[in-house]
């Protein structure tokens, strides 16, 4: 009997103390804030599509590999390493499908140059055949180091909460603790590597030389933490 008794007073001290933690763990005073911060940057991975095509001059016919041939130089004259343009497409077309003659068909290549400034696809596009090149526009954008940037956003959003928790404590005469809680707030426009252009070139006016600086990378972060009250 008295094993019993003791083994139900254990019982009943174990269950105590649990319920007293509980109690105490609900009773916890904390502050929720949210930080948020921004940085804008200039690109320097600028993706742009060129497409040059086929044409007709005194009865021959001007090929791809002459194009080609002369955006390469073109690119070396900038110094832009080769590497930096890949085929992006190949295609062809006939004015008349019943003609059978290899000469009657005109064909078109697209070419992605990687360039860091813009100002360098202004030089680019002027050193081009103007009678071979059919399109030009910008696809995408970025920057080298976009995820250190992102980290620093995201680093300086917490650190705007912790501030913004601080002042409103010591507001009312209170002391921040500890981190209970962090949760990042997400935003689908930060989540791509790269921001899609709608850029495009006029042909006509391709010896302008614009000193406009290109559009910026906008990135954003906001934080929600939740601190203690000591």
């Amino acid at each position: 009997m008295k094993k019993i008794v003791i083994v139900f007073l254990t019982l009943f001290l174990a269950v105590g103390r649990q319920g007293q933690a509980q109690i105490k763990e609900t009773t916890v005073r904390k502050i929720e804030v949210a930080g948020s911060s921004e940085l804008e940057i200039t690109p320097d991975e600028i993706f742009v599509s060129l497409t040059v095509k086929e044409y007709r001059q005194g009865g021959k016919t001007v090929s791809l590999d002459e194009l080609e041939s002369g955006l390469i130089k073109a690119l070396k004259q900038l110094k832009v390493p080769e590497k930096q343009l890949r085929v992006q497409n190949v295609s062809g077309y006939n004015w008349d499908w019943r003609k059978k003659r290899a000469d009657d068909f005109l064909g078109s290549k697209t070419f992605l140059v990687e360039v860091n400034d813009l100002k360098k696809m202004n030089d680019l596009v002027g050193l081009l055949d103007p009678e071979g090149l059919n399109s030009v526009n910008v696809q995408s954008y970025s920057h080298s180091e976009i995820e250190d940037f992102r980290k620093q956003v995201k680093i300086g959003a917490i650190k705007v909460a912790k501030s913004k928790a601080t002042y409103l404590l010591q507001s009312v005469g209170e002391d921040l603790g500890r981190i209970l809680e962090v949760q990042e707030i997400e935003y689908g426009y930060n989540q791509p590597s790269r921001a899609i252009s709608n850029v495009a070139y006029t042909l006509e006016a391709a010896d302008y030389h614009s000193n406009v600086e290109f559009k910026k990378v906008k990135l954003r972060s906001e934080i929600r933490v939740v601190f203690e009250i000591k």
